[in-house]
């Protein structure tokens, strides 16, 4: 751990100024060496022998040269310092403490003591003890607790969040002191457009970022125009495809609803009113039919989901949920439109169907609040205001989020654990060829349980599993949602024991030991 380097008060603000440039001298300094070799040996014995000094053009060169040098020197260590700040590397790492440095100073958590001298007295500025480490793209803070600034450090997650627009992941508190990790370089973790993959219920949407859509079904994504949420739909739709059938709802017949032209979705693309209500009542009925086949099947269990009976999964994406709403004008189509979707959200994910909604406009009037919880992937693209955050994200009330212009498919995503982090979202070529990619997309795979009637006596049987399903449903995410955050824990404890043992030091002997910073 590197601590922050104490400096007096008067010359934090013109040390942070003059980091740059100090750093640029240094990095110059193989320019001037060779700058002063090339005037030795070719311009010192150039004069030597030539003694008419007084003619102008034998000058132009040594000077020429000079510049060159001068201007290859600016150039490269400019290069150095922006490429390693980009990279997050060494002189990022430093700016991040000259940060650190000015607010603690800014903001008084300093300590002060007067020296008498012989001429009298002055005044001895210097840091309370804080600390600075980054490992593996996560920047951990530490500051002494039980001072004068007890108060001011264990508060003061928020403030570094902000300042560095970086996700709080986790706060560790040992005796005397207090820890934040943050996670940073969310954009080197992205993913290309092809390497989106799904694997057992899961899918990768960054690395390290996996969404189990199976324990913690439908998603809500949320983003205007030119954020990038088309682009995120279509990586979707490439990955939910190769593993079952997936039906478009483009209620503004805008880019979507030309996947009617291609092959492997024909028949599964709705753009107008009334058929769009009248695929989620056929999705209500396809729900029932496979609830009877995995109940039918001689190997039916309790809990089991449709994979357990080896059926494909089945996805609907509604894009422009805003729009469409207001296209109900009357009570009855909402009740049919919002009766179908209710159903859906509480009861489907057992019989392998998920749903995922796009809205610029994350509001009740567009998706109730209770179906709006209950869609437990929440993501955001581009730039939303504060109250399409707090939207968005309802129960991150005390996360800071922060917009990002310019950065198509930036935004935070929260895979159901309700702990939202930045994300970005899979990367597609401008020069990708989506028509040409989804014109020869083979057939999709699905199941098919058309043959299975709704029977009166099967209408018995479908009540007796929603009954089952409702009581079970809530505790299930529940228990999901702690088992992903477990698997989180537990991921992030083998790293912190892979980079100590790295280092030759028991990483639980350390946690169970009252540490000193280092």
């Amino acid at each position: 751990m590197e601590k922050l380097v104490t400096y007096r008060g008067k010359r934090i603000r013109l040390y942070t100024r003059n980091l740059t440039r100090n750093w640029g001298l240094v990095l110059s300094v193989p320019f001037f060496l060779g700058l002063v070799a090339y005037h030795y040996f070719v311009t010192y014995a150039f004069f030597k022998v030539n003694h008419d000094l007084k003619q102008w053009t034998i000058y132009v060169q040594p000077v020429l040269i000079t510049l060159l040098f001068i201007l290859l020197s600016i150039i490269f260590a400019w290069y150095v310092i922006k490429s390693s700040r980009l990279r997050d590397g060494f002189f990022m790492r430093r700016y991040k403490m000259q940060m650190l440095a000015l607010y603690m100073f800014s903001t008084n958590m300093v300590n002060k003591k007067v020296i008498k001298t012989e001429g009298g007295s002055k005044e001895k500025v210097s840091f309370t003890k804080a600390y600075y480490r980054h490992k593996k793209s996560i920047d951990t803070f530490t500051f002494q607790t039980g001072t004068q600034f007890h108060n001011q450090v264990i508060g003061i997650g928020k403030t570094l969040g902000e300042m560095y627009i970086a996700d709080l992941v986790n706060i560790k508190w040992e005796m005397g002191f207090i820890s934040y990790d943050f996670l940073t370089d969310s954009i080197g973790k992205r993913l290309n457009f092809d390497e989106v993959a799904i694997n057992d219920g899961k899918i990768s949407l960054m690395k390290g970022v996996e969404w189990d859509f199976e324990g913690l079904p439908h998603m809500i994504i949320t983003g205007g125009t030119g954020g990038g949420k088309t682009y995120f739909i279509y990586s979707l739709i490439r990955v939910f495809a190769q593993i079952g059938r997936v039906r478009i709802a483009d209620p503004k017949k805008s880019d979507l609803s030309a996947f009617e032209d291609f092959r492997a979705f024909k028949g599964l693309v709705f753009d107008e009113k009334d058929d769009i209500i009248k695929l989620f009542e056929d999705m209500v009925k396809l729900m029932d039919q496979r609830y009877l086949y995995m109940r039918k099947q001689p190997n039916y269990t309790i809990g089991k989901n449709y994979r357990f009976y080896g059926m494909k999964p089945e996805f609907i994406i509604l894009d422009e949920l805003a729009a469409y709403v207001t296209t109900l004008k009357d009570f009855r189509e909402q009740d049919l439109f919002w009766d179908a979707v209710r159903l859906l959200v509480l009861k489907a994910r057992q019989a392998g169907i998920f749903l995922i909604f796009a809205t610029q406009r994350p509001d009740t009037t567009t998706l109730p609040g209770s179906l709006r919880d209950n869609m437990l992937c929440k993501v955001s693209t581009g730039v939303l205001t504060d109250q399409g955050y707090d939207m968005t994200f309802p129960n991150s009330k005390n996360k800071t989020f922060i917009n990002k212009e310019g950065i198509k498919g930036r935004g935070y995503i929260d895979v159901g654990t309700g702990v939202p982090i930045e994300f970005y979202s899979p990367f597609v070529p401008s020069n990708f060829d989506f028509i040409g990619y989804f014109k020869n997309m083979k057939k999709m795979p699905f199941t098919d349980v058309s043959n299975v009637e709704i029977t009166p006596e099967a209408k018995k049987v479908l009540e007796e599993v929603y009954n089952s399903v409702e009581e079970g449903e809530e505790f299930f995410r529940e228990t999901q949602k702690s088992k992903v955050l477990k698997e989180h824990e537990d991921k992030k404890e083998k790293n912190m024991e892979k980079l100590m043992s790295d280092a030759r030091v028991s990483y639980k002997k350390s946690i169970s030991t009252n540490p000193e910073p280092y």
